[in-house]
This record gives C-alpha cells, sequence and structure tokens, in this order.
C-alpha cells in the first residue's frame, strides 16, 4: 500500500511517538501540580512550546497557546477576534444575535474549519465577505483592498490550501490591511494548518497576528495543535471556560504526552525542512510527468501559483475521480476532488471557486506525498494510477 494522502493526514516520525510514549510513562503528572512530577510535566509543555514558537518565528514561547488542532484554534481566533472588536468581550456575546456588529474578510476557498464559525457569526448579525480566487486559486489582493470598510475587524485567509496546495500572499494582504485601515487596527489571522512543517513559515515576516497550527499534518499526533497569538493582540476566550489554563484561553488540564510530541514535530521540521521540500517536490515533478505521458490532456489545478512542494492536484479527462480513487483503494491512498454528503455527490467547492467545470472537478484528484515516500512508490504509483485510470476511461 502507498499512501499518497499526506495533506489529510501524515504518519507520526518514529521520534514523536517515542517522546509520547516516553511522556506517557514518566510524565504523567499533572502540569498544575507543584510537586516533582507535577513540575516535570510541565517543562516538557514549555520546551514543546519554545520549539513551536522557534519552528514559526514566534518572539517569545508565550505567544503560543496549545488546542487541540487546527480546528479549534481556528475557532478560538475567529469568534475570540469578533467578540472582542466588535462585542467588547464575552458578556455582550451573551446578549444573542442581536448584539452582532461588524464586518469580516475571508475568502471563497478556505477550510470549513474557517467558513463555518463565519456562517455562525453571520448568523449573529456580522457581514462576511468571501474574496474571489483566480483561475489558480490566489486571492484577488485588489478586491481584498476595495472591500476593507471603517468597521472591518477580521481578515482571515489560508496560507497553504489543503486541496491544492496553493499559497496564499499572506504578506501582500496584511500590508493592504494595515495600510487602508490606519485608524484601527484590522486583525489578521491565517489557517496554516498545511503550510506549518511543509514550507518556512515566519508568523513575524508574515506579519499577521495570529496563525492556527495541526500536529498532524506535519508528522506529530491528531488531536494537539497550537494557536499563535501575537503579544498584545486583544483576543478573548468565548469558548470554554474553567481553571485558566493556557492563560485562560483554552482551559482544561494539558495534554501533556502530545504536546511533547508536537514540540518534537516542530523540531524535525526545524532540522529536516529544507530536505524535505527539495525531495518532496523532486518527487512531485516525477510523478506530474509521469502522470502526462499517458494522459496529455492532464491538468494540474493551481499549476501556475506557487504551492506546497507535496501537493499535487489533478484532473484526469474523461474520468471520475472518485472511481478512481475506489478503483486504487487497496493499493494507492489519495483523495477524490469532489465531495459526497448524505449520497449525494457535489463538485469540489475549491475548484469551482477556481473557475474549474463540474466535469473537471469531479475528475480531479488529489495526491499528497510525504517524507517517507520514495522514488520507486512514486514510479509504482504513476503506474498503478494511468492503469485504472485509462481502464475508467476507456469504459466511459
Amino acid at each position: 500500500m502507498i499512501y499518497l494522502d499526506n495533506n489529510a493526514s501524515t504518519r507520526p516520525a518514529p521520534e514523536v511517538s517515542e517522546v509520547i510514549c516516553r511522556a506517557l510513562d514518566e510524565f504523567y503528572g499533572n502540569p498544575s501540580s507543584g510537586h516533582i512530577f507535577g513540575r516535570q510535566a510541565k517543562a516538557q509543555i514549555e520546551q514543546a512550546r519554545k520549539s513551536v514558537a522557534d519552528l514559526i518565528g514566534a518572539e517569545e514561547p508565550g505567544e503560543i497557546y496549545f488546542t487541540s488542532g487546527a480546528t479549534e484554534a481556528n475557532n478560538i481566533a475567529i469568534f475570540g477576534a469578533a467578540a472582542i472588536a466588535a462585542w467588547g468581550g464575552a458578556a455582550a456575546m451573551a446578549d444573542g444575535p442581536s448584539a452582532g456588529k461588524g464586518h469580516i474578510i475571508s475568502q471563497q476557498t478556505e477550510h470549513p474549519a474557517v467558513l463555518q464559525p463565519l456562517k455562525v457569526l453571520q448568523g449573529r448579525g456580522f457581514e462576511i465577505t468571501l474574496l474571489p480566487v483566480d483561475g489558480d486559486g490566489v486571492v484577488s489582493l485588489a478586491a481584498l483592498e476595495k472591500a476593507i470598510r471603517p468597521d472591518t475587524v477580521l481578515v482571515t485567509i489560508m496560507h497553504a490550501n489543503n486541496e491544492t496546495g496553493v499559497i496564499q500572499p499572506i504578506r501582500e494582504a496584511v500590508n493592504i490591511c494595515r495600510e487602508k485601515n490606519k485608524k484601527q487596527k484590522i486583525l489578521f489571522h491565517a489557517d496554516a494548518a498545511q503550510s506549518v512543517g511543509k514550507i518556512p513559515v515566519d508568523a513575524g515576516v508574515l506579519g499577521v497576528d495570529m496563525l492556527s497550527i495541526a500536529a498532524h499534518k506535519f508528522y506529530g499526533p491528531k488531536g494537539i495543535g497550537a494557536l499563535y497569538i501575537k503579544r498584545g493582540v486583544p483576543l478573548e476566550n468565548i469558548l470554554m471556560f474553567g481553571a485558566g489554563h493556557e492563560k485562560g484561553m483554552r482551559p482544561g488540564t494539558e495534554n501533556t504526552p502530545y504536546i511533547a510530541g508536537l514540540g518534537k514535530a516542530c523540531e524535525l521540521a526545524g532540522k529536516e525542512l529544507p530536505v524535505r521540500m527539495e525531495k518532496l517536490e523532486g518527487l512531485r515533478g516525477m510523478l506530474r510527468g509521469l502522470l502526462a505521458q499517458a494522459f496529455p490532456g492532464l491538468k494540474v489545478n493551481g499549476g501556475n501559483a506557487g504551492r506546497l512542494p507535496n501537493t499535487l492536484n489533478v484532473s484526469f479527462p474523461g474520468v471520475d475521480g472518485s472511481l478512481l480513487v475506489e478503483a486504487l483503494k487497496d493499493n494507492v491512498a489519495i483523495s477524490a476532488g469532489s465531495a459526497c454528503h448524505e449520497g449525494k455527490r457535489s463538485p469540489s467547492s475549491v475548484l469551482k471557486a477556481m473557475g474549474a467545470s463540474d466535469d473537471e472537478a469531479f475528475s480531479s484528484v488529489r495526491i499528497t506525498l510525504g517524507r517517507e515516500n520514495t522514488e520507486t512508490e512514486i514510479k509504482e504509483a504513476a503506474a498503478l494510477l494511468q492503469k485504472a485510470a485509462l481502464q475508467l476511461a476507456q469504459a466511459r
């Protein structure tokens, strides 16, 4: 079985698994306890916090808040920014939908972990603008500049797309926000679940106020992530309340083993990133070339934009992507470009926003490589993909 679905989730690195197992066995004390067992667990957490901060260029470890993953981090960032900037805090939010006041900007190809919170806020009185993207999935900076209003309180744009790997011009977008509305600072959040650990991500260089991270996207465990909140950024916890862990932003006894695992994944990424990127980009180029030989009409979605080095989203002419995934399920793990809800298929909203036809969207598959893939695997996967795709095309 060849695993090529690394944007969905990655296999934890052996070093990460080792750290998790050790923490489960040795650092089982409550990190809030003052005795030696608690202090040992706390030390593991703070070391991991520093490792995350170092990987993303945070000025200080205290800007890192641990969460259950990028989805929770996105929710904390979006709802927290909305509350503090537009409602005056969590207390005002309790007044209900009529309390909503303000404008938030995002873009059409965001992950549901951003789009769904925005939909909730829209129901509570906020106005939401979703910016268009071009044919390669790059957000329109001109549309962003035009969309900013005096009551805009938050802009949230993902760093790299989970389906196509297309990287958004975050620094340029931040600059527009800062220049356009100098009287009122517009908070800027980026969902970096797909980019951290795959390409260099520096929060300071990007200029963002908040950044979401997911460990399992770069060889860490599932169920753990982090939210970077720049020092001085006004943000209020409105989702959970408890004993005040993570400075009140995310209460609940810390998951020491998985936090340690996230820290180790960050350490590995910091050391291996240049080598990983070069290897994965080379393997992706090989795979694309082999597939294009068999399918001259092969379309690379987002192929003219800067992309994650491991991501290849392609449309096979005359082939149903879902059937291709099904045909390969016991040999090659990839993902379809269309969604299926309650038995009804729908084309990828990301590809549709990029201007793809229904046929192109339905014929797309996402192939995402990982650190363990080899040239031999890529050649074998390409042969299996070609064979299955040609059979499906001929049977149509």
